[in-house]
């Protein structure tokens, strides 16, 4: 598509740079702050950080914020299919980003699902294939704005304050976020006019720590979508429109020859999802 440089006056630096091929767009993207549950007791500085506390990484200070509990409104729900390899230590396919089960979830192996079995039809998968199976995880992905008083890992307190955030859960915090974003539907309310409360509790199963996330539903918030939630919206979908346009691409290439992902394709996959060791423990 074209740029057009007639109203260059009412233009950004950045928008009249891609007009005038000063910037070919290979370094756009939009990098989507996660949250997430905390592990790791210290961090490489050795500040002690706080085992359970929800985090996220806030550009405003330039580090991760720690607190507990969060408030998060959500914009979008979706679901991903996605395949880690123990042996190779990476992830190995994934699947389009999905907002409903009716949707063919395709991965950029050229399957679908990443290979995943219905429990029902499990009985006569050999040992091997069912510990690869435990490998496979479906994961929530719930877009929204995220909001708590917390600190940062020196100690000094921050506040998060409507921050675009991306909480992507499996495992054991995946019925958590299902069964709050199906009270808010029970209610007939638009979950964007809502928030959700989110605490963690300590669990213990065998000599594994974990932490699941508790969840309570203020369904009555009234909150209106603004003009700039409307943009953040946008932000949203088109991040999720690009994934699935990338994954449907692999897709079609695969199922015309053997392709297999790049180290390139696979990095962005890594750096975007939960530390794989911590998802299999759980």
């Amino acid at each position: 598509m074209e740029n057009n440089i007639a109203n260059i006056s009412e233009m950004s630096n950045e928008q009249i740079m891609e007009a005038i091929g000063q910037d070919d767009g290979s370094s756009k993207g939009v990098n989507i702050p996660r949250l997430g549950i905390n592990r790791s007791p210290e961090d490489d500085d050795g500040n002690q950080l706080p085992v359970g506390n929800l985090f996220t990484f806030d550009s405003s200070v330039g580090q991760n914020v720690y607190g507990k509990p969060i408030t998060f409104r959500p914009f979008i729900s979706a679901m991903q299919y996605m395949h880690y390899d123990p042996d190779k230590s990476e992830y190995v396919n994934r699947s389009i980003i999905f907002k409903n089960w009716k949707e063919e979830a395709v991965d950029i192996l050229g399957g679908t699902k990443c290979g995943k079995v219905p429990f029902k039809d499990r009985e006569s998968l050999t040992p091997e294939q069912l510990a690869e199976q435990r490998t496979i995880r479906c994961y929530r992905l719930l877009y929204g704005l995220l909001s708590f008083k917390g600190v940062k890992a020196n100690g000094e307190e921050h506040t998060v304050s409507n921050l675009p955030s991306l909480w992507r859960v499996t495992g054991t915090a995946f019925s958590p976020v299902g069964t709050a974003l199906e009270q808010i539907t029970k209610r007939k309310k638009l979950m964007f006019t809502t928030t959700l409360s989110v605490d963690t509790k300590r669990q213990k199963k065998g000599g594994n720590v974990y932490y699941t996330p508790e969840i309570s539903v203020n369904a009555e918030a009234g909150l209106e979508m603004s003009k700039e939630d409307m943009e953040t919206l946008g932000v949203f979908q088109e991040v999720i429109t690009k994934e699935n346009t990338e994954v449907v691409d692999l897709y079609k290439a695969a199922k015309k020859s053997n392709y297999e992902p790049t180290d390139t394709d696979m990095k962005k996959v890594v750096d975007q999802v939960e530390d794989p060791i911590d998802v299999l423990a759980s």
